[in-house]
């Protein structure tokens, strides 16, 4: 089973790498894969990779991994963060779990 779109994944990896002007290389050797094939796959939509390798490549690529699996801008999680600032640790795991059901009602959620 597939959770997500590995073609538009990819697509969003490649266009983030050109916008910070980095090569297919360059990234590679960032993420200490031995050749650029495995990166050149990934973008392609061919393969995937492991979510610990998803959230190195986010974090080089200075982007959110829902930005990357999702599209999810990070002004949305910001508008989000700010609706916990000042809130209690019981009232933030409250939240988190209204929204959690809401979205399995939803069936935004596996």
């Amino acid at each position: 089973m597939q959770y997500y779109d590995k073609k538009v994944v990819g697509a969003r990896m490649k266009e983030t790498r050109r916008r910070r002007g980095l090569t297919q290389a360059e990234l590679a050797a960032r993420l200490d894969y031995s050749s650029e094939r495995q990166l050149q796959r990934i973008e392609n939509g061919e393969t995937s990779c492991s979510v610990d390798k998803l959230m190195e490549i986010a974090q080089v690529l200075e982007v959110t991994t829902d930005y990357l699996l999702l599209g999810t801008m990070e002004v949305q999680g910001d508008r989000f963060q700010r609706c916990l600032a000042n809130k209690t640790e019981k009232q933030t795991e409250y939240l988190y779990r209204l929204l959690e059901a809401a979205g399995e009602n939803m069936g935004l959620l596996c």
